[in-house]
């Protein structure tokens, strides 16, 4: 058995064994209770047939036990003619030898009825768990008290009735000695049959044998030396004269030794030994118990000094074994909490919101990484501050005061909603705007201090889309709304016309142009927004792009009229982006380059590039208007518009522009053209693949949309 204790769960027996199995085991338990009960029957010690020991009453109880209800007839019965016969053959007479076999069947049926009730998951007593419990060590004390009384009070009352001589006094000794054998040879049955049951054969027999018996270290090995040595010098010393002196009661200490240091197996042996060498002494007239005059009461002595010694060794032990494994579930339970309270931190600090918990006075309990980030400062310390360190104002413009704390008012009892508030903090200098919502959490105790929970969002960019999508949709609705206008003004004048009669041709004519400008117009800013959203959304395929070869083919497509405009292209110009994206891209640039020129200038644009090791820099040169300071980042803004006067457009066109640069990871911004004419757009894109791989993952991948762009 390991020496730590660990118990597994045992085989079970044989639901239904066969015809064969059940001979075998009546057989081989009647051998055992008659060879035990002759054994006891060498101790009688009066008159009355009474013996010092009887360990056929801890093999009977064992053997019947250990049974089921298909093989209990067959085993009572068995145990009654084996008792009777035993004690006839060994003297007793006919009506004695009735009257122990009806204590011997009596205590072992109680024994097991109880056993039953009590201990219903110790192997061999209906159950599979070794056993191990000092629990079980006690109920089965109780038990075998209670069976075997009843079973010496039965026999007493049977020799009673038969005119037989018996004593009282002999009723206790008749009942401590069935107690402490029946207890003794049971628990030591119950200890070892697990792993002898469990083996499959004789070499496994020998090896579960072996790795009971053997050491598992040096040092234990000569630790059991010495208890043994130990052992043999105590009872040479108290047990080996006639007259030795009363220190029976050291034995106590090697029993004491055992149960502390070794295996609940061993510390059985131990004791079954000591005691068995004690009661051999005490027959013999060695030893302290051997003074006592009185046969009874040295016969009830040395059943409780048997007791004694082995139920202290086997009480510590059962103990050891159970503080052991409650040391390892303690420390596996450990275990498992810090690794829980480690995935549970590494969730928290994952987390992009900032959590708070807070009990009742402004105890900080628990918070996250992102927490001080989002406030903006270095420590939370371990309680709420003012508020007014926290540098959060309300929408309106108020500060935040020490009662309008959100964790402060929902532990009062407060319901507070979730609220934004205007972080302004030198470590965020471009300010923050964070939703706050706080729950109550529930009391696990009712004597727990109230909890609250506190979330924290930077809700910056969603409130900054949204307000940006109340302006986006003001502006489509605006531009579409126009051209409407125009449509149904016209179409109601041109109703009316023909509801006079025939029109003219110079009368409806113009009408109609109107009409079509106004549909022209809605076409291009529908246009437009599809063509944003594919700059926005559309997938990229990055490849080899000769850029030279695309803006000269855009060129092309503008050489009508009869002063086309003058694009000069500069060769061996190459990037690597999704082919229809760079295209348009360019074609956006030269768009706007022949179109923002002032009147009777011919539009003429000069494109070149520079290669700067992994990227290629094309500057987009034009001798148009020009594009006041102020405005020059401002035009890559959605339906902004720098030049409105005179100048058809959308304001999508340089956005779509900057979109596309974005998703390359490259860049595009504009100058002021050269001696102060004119303006020159420079955009960036990767020159090769190792360039393309370079740029920033989230740029060249389709981003999660805005809200604006989401209605684009």
């Amino acid at each position: 058995m390991p020496q730590d204790g660990h118990m597994d769960r045992a085989p079970a027996t044989s639901p239904m064994p066969p015809p064969a199995r059940r001979l075998l085991r009546v057989a081989l338990g009647t051998v055992l209770f008659v060879a035990f009960g002759f054994l006891g029957r060498l101790t009688v010690i009066d008159e009355t047939s009474l013996s010092l020991i009887w360990p056929a009453a801890g093999v009977a109880a064992l053997w019947l036990s250990t049974g089921d209800r298909r093989t209990w007839p067959t085993d009572f019965a068995a145990l009654a003619v084996a008792s009777f016969g035993v004690n006839v053959v060994t003297g007793a007479s006919v009506p004695a030898g009735l009257g122990f076999a009806a204590s011997n069947t009596l205590q072992v049926a109680l024994f097991v009825l109880l056993t039953r009730r009590w201990t219903t998951d110790v192997w061999g007593l209906g159950g599979h768990v070794p056993l191990h419990r000092l629990a079980d060590l006690g109920r089965l004390v109780a038990i075998s008290a209670l069976a075997c009384l009843a079973g010496a009070l039965t026999g007493a009352l049977a020799l009673w009735a038969a005119h037989a001589d018996f004593a009282p006094i002999s009723v206790a000794v008749w009942w401590g000695r069935n107690s402490v054998s029946m207890v003794v040879i049971t628990v030591f049955g119950l200890i070892a049959g697990p792993p002898l049951f469990a083996a499959t054969g004789a070499k496994d027999l020998a090896r579960i044998l072996y790795d009971a018996a053997r050491a598992r270290t040096l040092a234990r090995l000569v630790e059991a030396e010495l208890l043994v040595a130990t052992t043999v010098g105590l009872y040479a010393a108290i047990f080996g004269e006639r007259t030795a002196e009363p220190l029976s009661f050291l034995v106590l200490s090697v029993s004491i030794w055992a149960g502390l240091r070794f295996t609940p197996t061993a510390v059985m042996v131990h004791g079954l030994a000591i005691g068995a060498a004690g009661l051999l002494f005490t027959l013999n007239g060695l030893g302290p118990l051997a003074d006592i005059h009185s046969p009874h009461y040295r016969a009830l002595v040395a059943q409780v000094f048997m007791a004694t010694t082995v139920l202290t060794g086997l009480a510590l032990a059962f103990s050891r074994v159970e503080r052991d494994q409650a040391t390892r579930h303690l420390r596996q339970a450990r275990r498992e909490s810090d690794e829980r309270t480690r995935l549970l931190r590494a969730v928290l600090d994952s987390m992009n919101e900032g959590l708070v918990v807070v009990e009742e006075g402004g105890r900080i309990v628990l918070t996250n990484a992102a927490t001080p980030i989002l406030l903006g400062i270095e420590d939370l310390h371990r309680s709420l501050r003012p508020a007014a360190t926290y540098g959060l104002y309300h929408a309106d413009g108020t500060p935040l005061s020490d009662d309008d704390l959100p964790g402060l008012r929902t532990l009062d009892g407060e319901a507070v909603p979730p609220a934004d508030f205007h972080l302004r903090a030198d470590a965020v200098p471009q300010g923050r705007v964070l939703e706050i919502g706080v729950e109550p959490l529930p009391q696990l105790n009712p004597d727990d201090r109230p909890l609250a929970m506190i979330n924290i969002r930077d809700v910056t960019l969603d409130r900054q889309h949204r307000d940006a999508l109340a302006s986006f949709a003001g502006v489509v609705a605006h531009d579409l709304f126009n051209p409407l206008t125009v449509v149904s003004g016209w179409a109601e004048a041109l109703e009316e016309e023909l509801a006079d009669g025939a029109v003219t041709a110079d009368v409806g004519m113009p009408m109609v142009r109107h009409l079509q400008d106004a549909a022209n117009h809605m076409r291009h800013v529908i246009g437009d927004l599809l063509a944003y959203t594919v700059a926005r959304d559309q997938s990229l395929r990055p490849g080899p792009v000769d850029l030279t070869a695309e803006i000269r083919a855009l060129a092309r497509l503008r050489e009508e009229g009869p002063e086309p405009p003058i694009i000069s292209v500069a060769p061996a110009m190459e990037v690597w982006a999704d082919p229809v994206l760079a295209r348009q891209l360019f074609d956006n640039l030269l768009g706007n380059a022949v179109k923002y020129v002032a009147p009777g200038v011919r539009p003429r644009v000069d494109v070149r590039g520079h290669r700067d090791h992994d990227w290629l820099e094309v500057r987009v040169t034009d001798n148009g208007i020009g594009i006041p300071d102020d405005q020059r980042d401002l035009v890559f803004e959605t339906f902004h518009r720098a030049h409105r006067d005179g100048y058809q457009g959308t304001g999508l066109g340089l956005a779509i522009c900057r979109r596309i640069a974005d998703r390359h990871g490259g860049s595009i911004h504009a100058e002021q053209g050269p001696d102060g004419l004119g303006t020159t757009f420079v955009v960036r894109l990767p020159a090769n693949a190792a360039g393309y791989a370079k740029a920033a993952q989230p740029l060249r991948a389709a981003p999660t949309p805005s809200p604006e762009e989401q209605s684009a």
